[in-house]
C-alpha cells in the first residue's frame, strides 16, 4: 500500500512539474504562443492560433500575456499552450546570410533551368552550370541587400 502511495505520488508531482514554464519565460520577455483554435484557418499552423507579445507575469501554470496594441492582459493556462518560442532579437547579420543563401539557391536553380545557350537574343550562358553561378552571385547579392534592409526577429523554442 505504501508502494502504490510513493508511485502515485511520484505521478502527480512530475505532472505538476512538467505543467511548469520554464525558467526561460519571465515577466518582460518577448514570446510568441500557439494556442488551441476550434476552427481550421488558412494561414499559419493546423487550429493553432498564433499570439505574439510580452510577458507581464508567470504565475505557476498561468501565463499572463500583453499583447501590443491592446488593452489588459490575457492568461494563458500551461494545458493550453500548444508551443512557445522566446525572442532572440533583431539581428542583421543573421537575416543577411538567410536572405542571401535562399535567394541564392533560388536564382541559381532559376537561372540554370531559363539558360538556353543557343539563344541569341539576350543573355545566354556555355552550360547551365555557368548561368546557375551566375544567377547564385546575383541571388546573393540581392539576398543580402535586402536581409539588411528588412532584418526579421530570429525565435528559439522553449515548449513543443
Amino acid at each position: 500500500m505504501t508502494r502504490l502511495l510513493v508511485i502515485i505520488g511520484v505521478c502527480l508531482l512530475s505532472s505538476v512539474a512538467g505543467a511548469q514554464f520554464p525558467d526561460d519565460v519571465r515577466a518582460g520577455t518577448r514570446v510568441r504562443v500557439w494556442i488551441p483554435e476550434a476552427a481550421r484557418q488558412a494561414e499559419g499552423p493546423n487550429k493553432r492560433q498564433l499570439l505574439r507579445g510580452e510577458v507581464e507575469a508567470v504565475n505557476g501554470e498561468t501565463l499572463r500575456l500583453r499583447i501590443p496594441g491592446s488593452s489588459g492582459v490575457i492568461a494563458i493556462p500551461r494545458t493550453a499552450v500548444r508551443r512557445l518560442d522566446v525572442t532572440r532579437g533583431v539581428s542583421r547579420g543573421a537575416s543577411m546570410i538567410e536572405r542571401a543563401v535562399g535567394v541564392a539557391i533560388a536564382s541559381a536553380i532559376t537561372f540554370g533551368i531559363m539558360n538556353d545557350p543557343d539563344n541569341s537574343s539576350g543573355p545566354n550562358y556555355r552550360t547551365d552550370w555557368q548561368a546557375a553561378g551566375v544567377g547564385a552571385a546575383w541571388g546573393a547579392g540581392v539576398g543580402a541587400v535586402i536581409g539588411l534592409t528588412w532584418p526579421h526577429e530570429r525565435w528559439r523554442k522553449v515548449i513543443r
